[in-house]
């Protein structure tokens, strides 16, 4: 549906290739971290599981993030559906943005790039 303005991209990898899959999803979390920077989403139609959600720290601040998890804890107060995913646990949410400081921000190198 990129007529509307979603994009739905498809990286390509060698499972077989020791590091491709890392490469992948770095490659997977720079584009959905361009797509906020430029006013976008990470997410459309589909909802947010295990491969988005680390950028929900990147589109979301911790006020926001909070909030989704009252409403999380109003309806789902023993945290039997879909434990894990939809809305990031707050020490997820600074190791990712430690990390994807390091990886994003190297100096010459961008997330995908072979050192």
């Amino acid at each position: 549906h990129a007529g509307d303005g979603n994009l739905h991209p498809l990286i390509l990898y060698d499972a077989n290739r020791p590091g491709e899959l890392k490469c992948a999803e770095d490659l997977g979390a720079e584009i959905l971290e361009l797509c906020v920077r430029v006013g976008g989403t990470i997410t459309g139609e589909h909802g947010v599981g295990h491969e988005k959600l680390h950028q929900m720290c990147v589109q979301f601040s911790e006020g926001e993030l909070e909030q989704f998890r009252a409403l999380k804890r109003a309806f789902d107060p023993d945290g039997l559906l879909n434990p894990g995913k939809a809305i990031p646990q707050p020490r997820h949410c600074s190791e990712y943005k430690t990390l994807g400081r390091e990886v994003l921000t190297a100096p010459g190198l961008r997330a995908g790039d072979r050192a």
